[in-house]
């Protein structure tokens, strides 16, 4: 089965039309990101509450952080709600492949989490101290991996929901879980025992702030950026086959009461 570049720019603006007309969405992911990715960093420099480390820290957890919203869990919640409104059956009956449909999907949220990493980022140089990443171009590579493998799991793990009203409380761990490693959250991790640091560093949010947190670094060269990135990559490529195995062998399109 293969991925039709054409039916899958129609599933992504299909969803994307969607998206912006749910008001829920748009207040959750959007509005949420804006706000937290933006608010906590600038708060710090302006209070002036460390040096310019701290804050590239600060803000690469922050947006971490809410790129799990942005992407993990809005993918959890729209598929399913799209599976109990029997849409996703719908679509399968209109002659779309399986991936062009979940495809679609998940490039819309990726397209859309990389917009808004782009607003966060450029407005936080304009009105922090925040320097610009030193290497940009693996700073999106960061953004836009980390979202895919995200959307990936997202969608994966619906295979866990009984049904749309506990797709948001049930992705809350993974969310807090993937927020307190990526650093989101404050210097908590200074406090924990070292095992905890050790697992949360296995999730695919660690791997985001790695990559990230190279492009910010002040020096190296082009290949000690590769070098620095391949560890990451590979973990992100290992969850990205991990969600992809889940997603073939147990997504259910239709809800368990139809």
């Amino acid at each position: 089965m293969t991925v039709s570049a054409r039916d899958l720019a129609v599933v992504a603006r299909f969803n994307g039309r969607l998206f912006w007309r749910d008001r829920t969405a748009l207040s959750t992911s959007v509005a949420l990101f804006l706000l937290l990715g933006t608010g906590m960093p600038l708060l710090m420099d302006r209070l002036g509450a460390g040096s310019q480390e701290l804050l590239v820290n600060m803000h690469l957890g922050m947006l971490t952080t809410v790129l799990v919203i942005s992407t993990f869990q809005q993918t959890t919640v729209t598929l399913c709600v799209r599976r109990d409104q029997l849409l996703l059956k719908r679509l399968r009956a209109t002659g779309l492949s399986d991936r062009d449909i979940l495809g679609g999907e998940i490039a819309n949220l990726v397209l859309q989490s990389t917009a808004l990493t782009v607003l966060v980022s450029v407005a936080l140089y304009g009105l922090t101290s925040l320097p610009v990443p030193r290497d940009p171009l693996l700073y999106l590579f960061a953004v836009v991996a980390g979202a895919l493998v995200l959307c990936l799991l997202g969608a994966a793990f619906t295979v866990a929901v009984p049904r749309s009203e506990l797709a948001a409380p049930m992705a809350m761990p993974f969310f807090l879980l993937a927020g307190l490693g990526a650093g989101g959250f404050g210097p908590i991790m200074q406090v924990l025992p070292g095992w905890v640091g050790t697992v949360l560093g296995l999730l695919p949010t660690d791997a985001i702030v790695d990559m990230a947190r190279t492009a910010y670094a002040a020096h190296g060269s082009l290949g000690e950026d590769l070098r620095a990135a391949a560890v990451p990559t590979l973990k992100l490529a290992v969850w990205a086959a991990i969600g992809a195995f889940v997603i073939v062998r147990r997504f259910r399109w239709e809800s368990r009461k139809s």
